[in-house]
């Protein structure tokens, strides 16, 4: 499934705040760099993008088997 949001914060902020959200006791395993954030494990992936749009930013997240959480992270950002 892929989700789509518009948000006023940071790249960096929906980064570090995707950090702290998919990295409880889950098992993911994350890999970052400045434009992409990767968790994988539990049979599934999520994969975060996030893109400057003037005022806002969008951020697209790709994911398998981890549709819930990251329902519950999007209303978080």
């Amino acid at each position: 499934m892929v989700y789509e949001k518009k948000t006023k914060l940071e790249c960096k902020k929906v980064f570090d705040k995707a950090d702290e959200f998919f990295n409880q006791d889950w098992g993911l395993e994350s890999s970052k760099d400045e434009e992409c954030a990767n968790y994988t494990g539990g049979g599934g992936h999520i994969k975060i993008s996030c893109c400057q749009d003037e005022n806002k930013r969008t951020v697209n997240i790709e994911t398998r088997e981890w549709d819930r959480q990251v329902k519950d992270f999007l209303k978080k950002i």
